[in-house]
């Protein structure tokens, strides 16, 4: 996630997105009927995805709902890094696209800036043609009982394990707690050799940190965030516990890699696929990465759902959605659009293309072999047990904001480096900034 953009970086910007810019070119005129010119043109932007087949298949349905509707369809293929200047220059000039990709962190955003159009009507008729929608995803782009987006993939943070260096350790299988987890972390760790057995890292950027440390502090009944959207509770012993866990995986086990306190989202993933860390927390993109390029190590790879903490397991859950701009010229259009994306049959093959990266929206379509897989379960199972930002309340814009913020990171960055910084004096301070994001008008 990146942060929120200032106004001046976004009117900065505006010449670039009036002129269009793009990391693909449209298909809009490939989908230009032969029998009548187009009177209506749609723009879709979506997030580009990290196999190609996904990208190619996304912009072959858009074009063919050009074909079957007699419509230009100009399909905008994302990094993700790039939406937020591009979300706010256009939201600036009132030039949006009429379909965008949304994380369910910017759904709760863009909704607190009234700028997105309720779409209760499409995700009612998208269920009653295709099937249920997962209900834990629908609650984080849900509010006052309105969904102000649709739901298209998810993606589930996992633990990666490598099976050979536990068995040789002396462990049966992955850690079931994370007491376990510290303890194997530690037997893991051999320095002399630059094996590591916890690949967690703290930089500004790191999301893949943000999230694991909130599902830590969840599963010791903490929270960095509020009651009821309003109380914050993070100052509590509970949170505290959990902070003196983390730090003591650092500095007391030295089970971390040396550099692991600066990096950013692919630093677990590099450690984990150079052999310097033995378990990491990450999405399907590792697994998809090893398979291709390191069968020896991808057969030599567990996968297992996040271990419990004294209050059970619990899961950040990461929701990726479709939504549409009040400010969209063609909202019918843009409706019948989303719709057409999600059509079960297609679907189907587009989220299996992403295996196990993209997980499916759908409840049935989780019985699908392809998600029976003995590396491809945990990701389809953890979805069920998903909580999202601001919990133990629910997801709001406030929440959203924190994570965008990176103040957890910096807190245990700060934990991390500052030998006279202590847990309690951490989560105090903690409380203090996402107190002030709260009270912010």
């Amino acid at each position: 996630m990146k942060q929120w953009v200032s106004k001046t970086v976004a009117v900065a910007l505006i010449a670039s997105v009036a002129a269009g810019c793009s990391t693909e070119k449209p298909t809009g005129e490939a989908a230009n009927n032969t029998s009548s010119k187009p009177s209506q043109t749609l723009t879709f932007w979506m997030k580009k995805q990290l196999f190609d087949d996904q990208n190619k298949m996304i912009q072959e349905r858009a074009k063919q709902f050009g074909v079957e509707n007699n419509v230009n369809v100009n399909v905008e293929i994302i990094a993700y890094e790039d939406f937020y200047p591009k979300w706010s220059a256009a939201i600036e000039t009132s030039t949006v696209p009429d379909v965008s990709f949304f994380g369910y962190q910017e759904v709760g955003q863009f909704y607190g800036k009234n700028v997105l159009e309720d779409i209760t009507d499409v995700v009612k008729k998208i269920e009653g043609t295709n099937g249920e929608i997962q209900e834990s995803l629908k609650k984080a782009i849900s509010f006052q009982g309105k969904q102000y987006a649709v739901p298209y993939w998810t993606e589930s943070q996992v633990l990666y394990y490598r099976k050979d260096l536990l068995k040789k350790a002396g462990f049966d299988g992955p850690p079931k707690t994370w007491d376990e987890f510290r303890k194997m972390a530690k037997a893991l760790t051999d320095p002399s050799k630059g094996i590591y057995g916890a690949g967690i890292g703290y930089g500004k950027g790191n999301s893949d940190a943000e999230f694991l440390t909130r599902g830590i502090i969840w599963s010791y009944g903490g929270s960095v965030d509020t009651k009821d959207g309003k109380t914050v509770i993070v100052n509590s012993p509970e949170t505290v516990e959990a902070t003196k866990y983390i730090r003591d995986i650092f500095l007391t086990d030295k089970s971390t890699p040396p550099s692991a306190i600066g990096w950013d989202d692919s630093g677990n993933n590099k450690a984990y696929l150079s052999g310097q860390a033995a378990m990491i927390f990450n999405t399907g993109s590792v697994l998809s990465t090893l398979k291709k390029d390191n069968p020896e190590m991808y057969e030599n790879t567990g996968i297992a759902p996040y271990p419990a903490g004294p209050k059970g397991v619990f899961i950040p859950g990461i929701s990726n959605n479709l939504g549409i701009f009040k400010d969209s010229k063609n909202k019918d259009l843009a409706k019948k659009f989303v719709e057409y994306m999600l059509a079960n049959e297609w679907y189907k093959t587009w989220v299996e293309k992403g295996a196990p990266l993209s997980g499916p929206v759908y409840t049935k379509l989780m019985s699908e072999p392809v998600w029976q897989d003995e590396k491809n379960k945990a990701f389809v199972e953890s979805v069920k047990g998903f909580n999202f930002l601001g919990y133990p309340g629910e997801y709001n814009p406030k929440a959203g904001e924190i994570f965008n913020l990176r103040l957890v990171n910096d807190a245990f960055q700060r934990l991390l480096l500052e030998a006279s910084y202590t847990p309690e004096t951490a989560v105090k301070d903690l409380h203090t900034k996402i107190e002030e994001v709260y009270n912010k008008k």
